[in-house]
């Protein structure tokens, strides 16, 4: 029986990894630096409204995907 989850979806979570195709470096560092570019320019707007603590967390989701962006590269490039 399987255990009882403590959050709505957490029961999929793993299913779902499952089934996602595996993706190219390439593919995965252009998805991440598409998610750079939306969270950076969200948290620009949540600035401008005084949103300062969305604006933070989506500035560490920029800082995120940026990283992730870079280190896809690397191993696309062989390097």
């Amino acid at each position: 029986m399987p255990a009882r989850a403590s959050r709505r979806g957490e029961e999929n979570m793993s299913d779902s990894r499952d089934v996602i195709p595996t993706q190219s470096e390439a593919t995965i560092a252009s998805l991440a630096n598409y998610i750079a570019e939306m969270a950076g320019e969200l948290a620009t707007m949540a600035n401008r409204s005084e949103l300062t603590m969305l604006a933070y967390f989506l500035n560490l989701a920029r800082v995120e995907a940026e990283t992730k962006s870079r280190e896809a590269a690397a191993v696309g490039d062989g390097r």
